[in-house]
């Protein structure tokens, strides 16, 4: 038995943790603690947020460990950096004068839940392991549940290294995150250099994740997007864990198409979005897609995209 500390989240905002879509948690207290810890998943499931960000609320996981991640960084929010950074936190809760985001990386799943009851804040819990990464870096991983399987390894990108394989002139990186162990199927993320304001740090913002049948319809895409940035499209392989680093146009353009298709279920409108964007001015692409990031455009104007590439 392995001691660690571990969080408590209810869901969907686990799942969301754990797909990489959320990669800062809103809390009420700072902490030193950074590094690994473990996920739990609260027995409470808020239904409209699952709906919200379209996860079945049926089939989320409850009543223990979920899976594990990264804490890089413990940053204080003022009111406006909780509204810039509304594409990390993705809500849950209403900004509230000291509050502070919890930035997390590396998220890894569990092959099977872990029963456990949580608590509240940071807590410590004794937890059978295996060959799992246990610090920043390395790669040694996985809990073993009760039959003992292990999880699938973590992938050796870190939240630093990323941030520092981007650049001024390279702001995207995407991502590869193979969907199961050994599968031929992968989700693609895209995040963003962003500096805030002059001479602060940068940090990265997590646009959008997809997969399944939707990514495979706009694959053309995301090759054209590694052609643009003079990479291999056979470099493209769910085996891979080193992001590819994105010119800004380039990053742009794919991060619109992403976030424009994910919703959607007909194959048509699909390809007219993807077409659409593929034709874009590139001031427009900038425009759509500073509209479709901003926390209080964001929802609004992905629809009034989709309404004007792909009508109904």
């Amino acid at each position: 038995m392995t001691q660690f500390k571990a969080l408590s989240f209810r869901q969907p905002w686990a799942e969301l943790i754990l797909q990489g879509r959320k990669t800062m948690d809103l809390r009420t207290y700072n902490t030193h603690q950074r590094g690994r810890i473990l996920i739990h998943a609260a027995q409470t499931v808020e239904s409209d947020a699952c709906r919200t960000h379209e996860i079945d609320p049926a089939t989320v996981a409850t009543g223990g460990f979920v899976g594990a991640v990264t804490v890089v960084d413990v940053v204080p929010l003022t009111e406006e950096i909780y509204a810039t950074t509304r594409a990390q936190h993705l809500g849950g809760r209403h900004f509230q004068p000291g509050m502070y985001g919890w930035i997390l990386a590396d998220p890894v799943r569990l092959p099977q839940l872990i029963p456990a009851v949580g608590r509240t804040n940071l807590f410590t819990v004794d937890v059978e392991i295996g060959d799992w990464r246990l610090e920043e870096g390395e790669d040694t991983s996985a809990v073993k549940g009760a039959a003992g399987h292990g999880a699938p390894k973590a992938t050796r990108s870190s939240y630093r290294a990323v941030l520092e394989g981007t650049t001024p002139q390279r702001p995207f990186a995407l991502e590869v995150q193979p969907a199961t162990t050994g599968s031929t199927d992968y989700t693609l993320t895209l995040r963003q250099r962003v500096v805030e304001r002059p001479q602060a740090d940068p940090h990265l913002l997590t646009v959008v994740t997809l997969g399944g049948d939707n990514l495979r319809a706009v694959a053309d895409q995301v090759l054209e997007a590694l052609r643009r940035a003079d990479y291999k499209v056979t470099e493209l392989t769910p085996a891979r864990r080193k992001p590819f680093f994105l010119p800004e146009e380039t990053g742009v353009r794919l991060g619109l198409v992403f976030l424009a298709v994910r919703p959607l279920t007909k194959h048509g409108r699909v390809e007219a979005i993807s077409q659409g964007i593929r034709h874009m001015p590139s001031e427009e692409a900038y425009y759509w897609y500073s509209k479709c990031t901003a926390a209080d455009t964001a929802e609004r104007a992905q629809k009034a995209l989709r309404i004007l590439l792909a009508e109904e």
